[in-house]
C-alpha cells in the first residue's frame, strides 16, 4: 500500500509543481533601466516633505560645484563612448539586428 501511494503521489506532486506559477525574482518591467527608476521612486515616497525639500537643496547646491560638473561631463562621455563600442559590436555579432537598430534609434526622443 505504501508502495503504491508513493508510486502516485511523486508523479502527481511533479505534474502539480509544473504547473504552479513560478515565483519571479524580480517583478517584469518595460525597460531594463525601469527597475531602478521604481525603487528610487519608492525610496523618495517614504521621505518626509521637509526631508525632500532638504535633498533637493542639497543636490542643487552640489550641482554648483565644478567638481560634481566635470565628474558629470566624464560619466556623459563615457556612456556615449560605451555606445560608440557597443553599436559596432552588435552589428558584429548579428548584422541582422541593423534595422532593428535603425527603428529604435528613429523612436529615442529628441536631445537639445
Amino acid at each position: 500500500m505504501k508502495a503504491r501511494l508513493t508510486f502516485l503521489l511523486v508523479p502527481t506532486l511533479a505534474v502539480a509543481l509544473q504547473f504552479a506559477p513560478a515565483r519571479r525574482a524580480q517583478p517584469p518591467t518595460d525597460r531594463p533601466g525601469r527597475l531602478f527608476q521604481m525603487e528610487r521612486h519608492a525610496r523618495w515616497a517614504r521621505l518626509t516633505e521637509e526631508e525632500r525639500t532638504k535633498l533637493k537643496a542639497a543636490h542643487q547646491k552640489a550641482m554648483a560645484d565644478p567638481a560634481v560638473w566635470a565628474a558629470r561631463d566624464r560619466l556623459r562621455k563615457a556612456r556615449r563612448e560605451f555606445r560608440e563600442v557597443l553599436r559596432p559590436a552588435l552589428l558584429k555579432a548579428d548584422p541582422s539586428i541593423q534595422p532593428i537598430l535603425e527603428k529604435m534609434r528613429a523612436e529615442r526622443p529628441e536631445r537639445e
